[in-house]
């Protein structure tokens, strides 16, 4: 690909890709936020 001439197709660029990092770095931390809540929610059911 060759350099974009213009400076709002980086800027585009840039932001979507921020977009992305920071909406899969969140989706990440509810998963784990989830998962972490399920295995507590395993561990008090299983003490009954």
């Amino acid at each position: 690909m060759g350099f974009p001439h213009c400076p709002i197709c980086v800027v585009l660029a840039f932001v979507s890709v921020f977009m992305g990092v920071t909406r899969s770095y969140m989706f990440y931390i509810l998963f784990r936020e989830f998962m972490r809540a399920e295995s507590n929610f395993k561990l008090k059911f299983s003490f009954y």
